[in-house]
């Protein structure tokens, strides 16, 4: 994976593991999950003793994605790395203006979940937004940018902030990801 740097301690990390799901959702043709298809993914254990201390103050915020199948798991990375769960946001996709449905294996699912935890002493915030936000889906696991600019108006005193497992370098962030090829540019640049 690709790194900024790794001296540095953040009060704030917005991570989306690359889940394996073992199965757990449709597969392709080749008997590969879908995420194998599109990016290299890591298997539970891996992201369960990823090196989160690395990159985690004493007193951090973590934000996690993880989807509806991946739940139970998302609850025991979170714990797994030293956060207590606070509360979570809820995705609502919205696929019928790209022609897409919602993969799953017994309901569709149209939704994804991006849980919130703290540990050490953080302040309590309050954002005065709801925790469900209904936005497009764009493609294999992008999230919409309205998360991100939750994140920094919810956490705008906690510095410096890092995103995990990163596709893109939005600005004001540090990041370590495979696919981070485009780097110091507005988010707005990347979305069609």
């Amino acid at each position: 994976m690709n790194s900024n740097t790794h001296d540095i301690k953040y009060k704030v990390i917005y991570a989306d593991p690359p889940w394996e799901y073992n199965g757990h959702v449709a597969q392709t043709k080749t008997g590969d999950s879908r995420a194998k298809v599109h990016y290299p993914t890591m298997s539970d254990d891996e992201i369960l003793n990823f090196p989160i201390n690395t990159y985690a103050d004493d007193d951090c915020v973590l934000f996690l994605w993880t989807t509806v199948p991946n739940l139970p798991l998302g609850l025991q990375v979170l714990t797994k790395w030293g956060f207590k769960y606070k509360t979570c946001l809820t995705w609502k996709k919205e696929y019928h203006k790209r022609g897409g449905f919602g993969m799953g294996s017994y309901f569709g699912i149209y939704t994804e979940h991006l849980l919130m935890g703290t540990k050490g002493k953080v302040k309590q915030f309050y954002s005065g937004k709801s925790n469900i936000i209904t936005a497009e889906w764009r493609g294999h696991s992008e999230k919409p940018q309205q998360f991100r600019t939750l994140i920094e108006r919810a956490t705008k005193y906690l510095e410096p902030k890092i995103e995990l497992f990163a596709r893109i370098k939005p600005v004001g962030w540090d990041t370590y990801g495979n696919d981070v090829a485009l780097q110091n540019k507005p988010l707005e640049a990347f979305i069609p």
